[in-house]
């Protein structure tokens, strides 16, 4: 490649200013290992759970002894969703660890079976194995599709309508889940909301919410499924420019919503997006 450049150009790059017929040239790019990245959300979730629990034990929120488990006090479970069946998929530990000293679970137990113990297995790999095979048959389980049906599957229907997402993912679920329940007249009022926030460095965040009597009148104003029925399509060479950056301007011209204004392209500020309101 030097030797078919001018020597202007040589010159300019400086890069070759020495000789050099050999260059490096070094190249960023994220790498996404799809079971790794689910074994992180699957263990954070469960585990700032735990903490949760523990917490509410302390603070005399809860009483594992007399109360109703947590799981079964939140009347929905509002999830960070990536994909849509992210939630579903990656409860069924949280669902056992919740259960585990109850005698329904000892019912979901003489159906699967006991949970594999570690101890029983040659190596981690295979333990891990087993115990993902036990995950999908607590997923099977009559008792867990109810329970996703009941307080998760709601906040699911909008992510299944856009596909993969990762920022706001979990305002989407709670957006989804409460226009579902306004357009299906649930009473909602003052009852108890599970969340589950997860970010990146594998942080989770497990906290509830009591719902406010007004909640039926702000999701009357969203008109999320209406809107996303209203999207448009956009051919690939347009989505490639959205993607790479290289769009100047928005595709449907932004009213009364934020609007990226800005991505910051040096030192610290590199990537960082800035967001404005725009009016009607």
């Amino acid at each position: 490649m030097i030797k078919h450049l001018p020597e202007s150009t040589v010159r300019r790059l400086g890069i070759f200013a020495h000789g050099e017929e050999n260059v490096k040239v070094h190249r960023d790019e994220p790498v996404f290992d799809g079971q790794f990245s689910n074994r992180c959300y699957r263990e954070a979730v469960k585990q700032a759970f735990t903490h949760f629990s523990e917490k509410a034990i302390s603070q005399g929120r809860f009483d594992p002894e007399m109360d109703e488990i947590l799981t079964e006090q939140w009347a929905r479970i509002i999830m960070h969703l990536p994909y849509a069946f992210q939630a579903k998929r990656m409860f069924p530990d949280v669902f056992r660890h919740d259960r585990q000293h109850l005698d329904s679970w000892k019912q979901v137990e003489e159906e699967i079976g006991v949970m594999p113990e570690e101890s029983d297995f040659e190596t981690t790999e295979e333990w891990e194995k087993a115990m993902d095979g036990y995950r999908r048959s607590v997923s099977k389980t009559e008792s867990f599709k109810q329970f996703v049906e009941d307080r998760i599957e709601k906040g699911q229907r909008a992510s299944s309508l856009i596909g993969n997402q990762y920022t706001g993912s979990i305002f989407l679920a709670l957006m989804s889940t409460f226009e579902a329940d306004y357009e299906e007249n649930a009473n909602l009022d003052n009852v108890t909301f599970g969340l589950c926030g997860y970010g990146s460095g594998a942080k989770a965040k497990v906290f509830e919410a009591e719902v406010q009597p007004s909640w039926r009148e702000i999701a009357s104003r969203w008109n999320l499924f209406e809107r996303l029925e209203g999207r448009i399509a956009i051919d690939r060479v347009t989505y490639e420019a959205l993607h790479k950056g290289l769009a100047k301007e928005s595709i449907i011209t932004p009213q009364g919503e934020f609007a990226l204004v800005d991505v910051g392209d040096e030192g610290v500020e590199e990537g960082m997006r800035t967001y404005a309101w725009v009016g009607e």
